[in-house]
């Protein structure tokens, strides 16, 4: 274990303590239920709310101890803030206040999946399935760890396996369209896509997706469709500004190409191939001048472009 991730347990310990004295002083008429505090910590949490979330779930903590979930929520606020040594505290606390608690092992093997920590998080899944009730997530996380062992093929065997046990499993659906698209099979990444926004139509990352394969297709329209809806959603998304600009270049409307991938330039400056792309639809319009001003910036930006 990481020494910083020993550091944070500490902390969230010392917390705990603190809380739970706290709350035992309290007034009998002042108290609130563990329960209630949780439920508001939701509230806050699903309004991305994250600090007042945090609040709230260590309140439940400190009048109740012994509940793995308010120390995942708390851990989920945590990593969705960005404070990931400190959200690895909080899932170790829920199993260890409830090993059989298995979704925190799965947040914890993703987590070292994204560091690059492959045997870490193959560990954690592989106590994840052996805690597992169902099938169908058992053959999930197996996909996940031929996933980060970059065994593709066994990953999409095994979500398919997922999905034949339980047809409307969205995140069998979703990691399964995700990796047909690795493999450059886009009608498949498109099929699983489209599965997956009939489960969850409003899922800003199944739309980018799914648009952005439309775009590979040569689909203009259904990309357009898809990902307008997804701008609305998140108009500061510049995968989707960048995607739309292609749309809308595949069906014609340069004005629009050009608008949009300009919006994504100044939502993500740093970006060389975004750049390059503007100078193409510059070029097409006859604004020479323009079009070096944006490949040069992308050769600054990526020099081996």
């Amino acid at each position: 274990m990481r020494k910083s991730s020993i550091n944070n347990i500490a902390i969230v310990l010392s917390t705990f303590f603190a809380l739970s004295i706290l709350a035992a002083n309290l007034p009998a008429k002042q108290k609130i239920s563990s329960k209630t505090y949780y439920l508001q910590g939701n509230r806050h949490f699903n309004k991305k709310r994250f600090d007042r979330a945090i609040d709230s779930y260590k309140k439940a903590i400190a009048i109740n101890p012994k509940v793995a979930k308010y120390y995942y929520m708390t851990a989920k606020a945590f990593q969705f803030r960005g404070s990931v040594e400190t959200a690895i505290a909080f899932y170790q606390k829920a199993v260890a206040v409830d090993p059989d608690y298995y979704w925190s092992y799965s947040k914890l093997g993703d987590i070292c999946s994204e560091r690059g920590e492959t045997e870490e998080a193959v560990a954690y899944y592989e106590t994840l399935i052996e805690k597992c009730p169902k099938d169908s997530a058992a053959h999930f996380f197996r996909g996940k760890i031929c996933d980060v062992k970059g065994d593709i093929d066994g990953a999409i065997r095994e979500y398919n396996e997922a999905i034949r046990l339980r047809p409307n499993y969205f995140d069998a659906i979703h990691y399964v369209a995700r990796d047909y698209s690795r493999k450059g099979d886009f009608k498949k990444a498109a099929i699983f896509y489209g599965k997956a926004k009939k489960i969850r139509p409003y899922d800003e990352d199944i739309l980018v997706n799914l648009g952005m394969i439309y775009t590979r297709l040569k689909k203009f329209t259904s990309a357009l469709d898809v990902l307008i809806v997804a701008l609305k959603i998140n108009p500061v998304n510049s995968e989707t500004r960048f995607y739309l600009g292609k749309a809308y270049y595949g069906v014609g409307n340069l004005e629009q190409a050009i608008k949009q991938t300009k919006k994504a330039v100044e939502i993500d400056p740093e970006n060389g191939r975004t750049h390059f792309t503007l100078g193409l639809y510059y070029d097409k319009k006859g604004w020479t001048d323009m079009a070096l001003a944006e490949y040069r910036e992308a050769l600054r930006l990526a020099p081996d472009y």
